[in-house]
């Protein structure tokens, strides 16, 4: 175990991390948005990556095996991961519908804001790298065309299995930590968003869980834990690789996650033509290949039917109208907010120096 010394906190400052939690959450939960990203902004994601490599070490697994809970407590960064996981949660719990709400009626609006912030993060993150050369260039383009090629698949059909759950967790919790790159797009990418949002929104909501049978519940029970195994283990394998590439290759690293950032405004971009949408009656889905006007016609449509975009093209706004206007002050809110957000963490690490 390492006999590197935890950083001590106020009361105050461990209930802010519960609020950089939740914003971690909040951007999780949206397709589109990665909680690594949001962590990078907040400055705290090297000691993230570096607090979740403790908990993952041998040592730490020695340690348990011998149940010496005390000098885990003496060792482990719990307190910072603690509050950390608190807020998430309660972002989860509280924001899924809000966010999914929010995705449908004014998908326009939110991007936009989300755009602004991104964009601002990557101009703050950008003073993290040291000294740029060849390297760190070689890293910021390559992290582009990865996070752009990504962000530009086209989700495919997925059943639930015990396996794809297990991979999908795997893969999705190493793309939850890093910036640019959103676990939620990945579930969507790979077939397993319905499930996995389903199977959230089950278990919170009272009604369904008293009324329903035990066979459903049990269901959505396995899909989260299959889940959250390949979690587990792709956090513990992805984090120590991480972790190691931070320390010995620093600049590179920084400059390859600025990268994925910067490939991600593509699937951030508000203004969209949809041209392949999927069309759901009952429990069939149907894809559905047609010229961008029909889609987004079917996009409106009821009578029972509900269509999810699956491919967008990137387009410049048709009319410049009070709703554009609208999600330009709402990308320039955004973008404000970071700047400030920055101005602020500066002063006060100024402060205590």
């Amino acid at each position: 175990m390492s006999d590197k010394k935890l950083p001590q906190r106020t009361l105050k400052e461990y209930m802010v991390l519960s609020l950089y939690g939740f914003v971690m959450g909040t951007a999780n939960v949206i397709p589109g948005v990665s909680g690594g990203t949001m962590a990078f902004l907040l400055g705290i994601y090297e000691e993230l990556i570096d607090s979740i490599r403790a908990f993952a070490s041998l040592d730490t697994l020695k340690l348990v095996m011998k149940f010496k809970i005390k000098e885990l407590f003496a060792v482990l960064p719990w307190k910072f991961m603690l509050m950390l996981g608190i807020g998430v949660l309660i972002a989860l719990g509280s924001l899924a519908k809000f966010l999914t709400l929010c995705l449908d009626k004014y998908q326009i609006l939110t991007f936009a804001f989300f755009f602004g912030l991104v964009i601002a993060s990557i101009i703050t993150v950008l003073k993290k790298v040291i000294k740029w050369s060849l390297g760190p260039c070689i890293g910021l383009i390559a992290g582009v065309v990865i996070a752009y090629l990504i962000v530009t698949l086209v989700p495919i059909n997925s059943e639930p299995t015990p396996l794809n759950l297990f991979l999908g967790g795997m893969i999705i919790i190493c793309a939850m930590i890093l910036p640019g790159i959103s676990g939620s797009f990945l579930l969507l990418v790979l077939g397993l968003y319905k499930y996995v949002l389903g199977a959230v929104s089950y278990f919170m909501n009272f009604t369904k869980l008293t009324h329903n049978s035990l066979n459903e519940t049990f269901r959505n029970l396995l899909t989260l834990v299959w889940l959250a195994v390949g979690c587990i283990v792709g956090l513990g394998a992805f984090v120590h690789l991480l972790n190691w590439l931070l320390k010995k290759f620093h600049d590179l690293t920084i400059a390859t996650l600025i990268g994925f950032m910067v490939g991600s405004l593509w699937k951030l971009w508000p203004w969209h033509n949809t041209t392949l949408v999927a069309l759901k009656k009952g429990s069939e889905y149907v894809k559905l290949d047609l010229p961008a006007s029909q889609a987004e016609y079917l996009l409106k449509i009821g009578d029972g039917w509900q269509a999810k975009p699956l491919v967008q093209s990137n387009v410049l706004p048709q009319n410049y109208n009070v709703s554009f206007w609208y999600a330009v002050g709402l990308a320039v809110l955004g973008f404000v907010i970071v700047i400030v957000m920055e101005t602020l963490a500066n002063k006060r690490l100024t402060v205590k120096d």
